[in-house]
């Protein structure tokens, strides 16, 4: 009780520039997708507003106006990085590629009514590999990088690109809920892939995780998923144990309905902010 009660006083230092910059981000996302050109972008800036709406809704439940926007950004980070780490790993983009940087040839590309569209390529990393082209490194304005609003606003974007990209090669949807619960759980990158693979090998066309963490499955159904999940997790890791794996799947079901377990699923970081008065990155 009294670390929280300590931690609670550190994060009321930074929680209101937290909660300030998801707010901008989300209005600069919704400014972007009514101004959209592309179909695609529209969607994607969407999709990115959805899933900051989740992750700035932690605030509203029982970890409060003071944890919740700093647990929420870390849960943020999370997810991204998942993402990052998956798309890297199925060839989405190259190892120096950064989310940041795909938003912001994104948005910029939004400013050219003559350049091919996503909707042209047969995949996202044919269409990036041309944004490429037409901007190239050495004309990225880096000025605006350096911007905290303007970098997070392209992060989440390039995020949910990322993610479209991902969603090609596993053939499968990723939705925005989903992304959420890979930050609350801090699921590993094979895990992703394991829950991807379970849903799909099922039928599903996206990884409709919540109904599956909130009960809304009929019991046949959720028993046919644990069973499959179980499978396709003993595929990515194949020394684990059957009973670490259903205490694993059990912990992330916990964690999706009850906001108060991230304390800690983040302990560490939150240790770490109470010492140094800096929230620290995250590992996945």
């Amino acid at each position: 009780m009294g670390f929280w009660s300590g931690i609670g006083r550190v994060c009321s230092f930074i929680c209101s520039g937290i909660s300030h910059a998801v707010s901008s981000v989300c209005s600069g996302l919704s400014n972007f997708a009514s101004k959209a050109i592309s179909s695609v972008g529209k969607f994607l800036a969407d999709k990115a507003g959805a899933f900051l709406g989740l992750v700035a809704g932690l605030s509203l439940g029982p970890l409060g106006p003071v944890l919740g926007p700093v647990i929420g950004q870390l849960v943020w980070k999370v997810a991204e990085k998942v993402i990052v780490f998956l798309a890297k790993k199925l060839g989405v983009i190259k190892e120096k590629d950064t989310p940041e940087e795909i938003g912001y040839r994104l948005e910029e590309a939004n400013e050219h009514e003559d350049w091919k569209k996503q909707e042209e390529f047969d995949s996202f990393e044919e269409y990036y590999e041309y944004l490429k082209i037409q901007i190239p490194d050495e004309s990225i304005n880096y000025a605006k990088l350096k911007n905290e609003e303007d970098k997070k606003r392209y992060a989440a974007m390039g995020m949910m690109a990322l993610t479209k990209g991902c969603e090609e090669h596993m053939g499968i949807q990723l939705p925005a809920d989903f992304l959420f619960e890979v930050g609350k759980s801090r699921m590993e990158p094979s895990e992703v892939q394991a829950f991807a693979d379970a849903f799909k090998n099922l039928g599903y066309g996206s990884v409709n995780v919540r109904d599956y963490f909130d009960g809304k499955l009929s019991p046949e159904k959720a028993q046919e998923m644990t069973d499959m999940l179980v499978e396709t997790m003993q595929k990515y890791y194949p020394t684990k144990s059957e009973d670490a794996i259903y205490s694993r799947i059990g912990v992330m079901n916990a964690v999706s309905r009850d906001d108060t377990l991230l304390k800690g699923q983040y302990l560490k970081e939150m240790q770490e902010l109470e010492k140094t008065g800096v929230l620290p990155d995250p590992k996945i």
